[in-house]
């Protein structure tokens, strides 16, 4: 179960998110604990990148690297689930979404940040990918440009993270 991330075209990035629909031979592998905590985490997800401060941030990068966006159709971005074990999900993680940060425990909390920090991290890959669109790069001189670019702008979101997922849990 992902996010499909879609854009408007210009130099303003304004994330416009939804949760995709899953094929339903993908859901038949699933008990409804582990559906109903993946569609909680995919929420979650939603609530982290539409935070006005995470949009803002984004936007901010989006602008120092002059990405163009020119077409919504190559801006649709999908972003999946991090792989957490099935028993843990069905045993552990399943109120992991529906109560405040404050009363999580410290590993609920750090899931909580890999997961939004992981989420924030792919969709900055993707758009990233957007500036180099075009230009005839091969993909083994792209990709490391990309994630060089990604790592360098991945540094210091531990306030903003930390407040984004505050206000999106729970």
């Amino acid at each position: 179960m992902g996010q499909e991330i879609g854009l408007t075209p210009g130099n303003l990035w304004t994330p416009d998110v939804r949760i995709a629909n899953p094929p339903p031979a993908l859901l038949a592998k699933y008990t409804g604990k582990e559906k109903s905590f993946f569609y909680d985490y995919a929420g979650f997800v939603v609530k982290v990148i539409q935070d006005s401060m995470v949009a803002d941030r984004l936007r901010g990068i989006l602008e120092i690297e002059a990405v163009q966006i020119e077409k919504p159709v190559a801006s649709q971005i999908s972003l999946y689930p991090i792989r957490l074990p099935r028993d843990w999900i069905r045993h552990e993680g399943s109120d992991m979404f529906k109560l405040s940060y404050q009363t999580l425990t410290e590993l609920k909390k750090r899931l909580l940040h890999e997961i939004s920090k992981t989420a924030i991290a792919t969709l900055l890959h993707e758009l990233l990918h957007v500036k180099f669109e075009g230009r005839g790069l091969a993909s083994y001189v792209e990709e490391p440009l990309v994630r060089k670019l990604e790592s360098q702008y991945m540094q210091g979101w531990e306030t903003t993270l930390l407040a984004a997922l505050q206000r999106a849990s729970g």
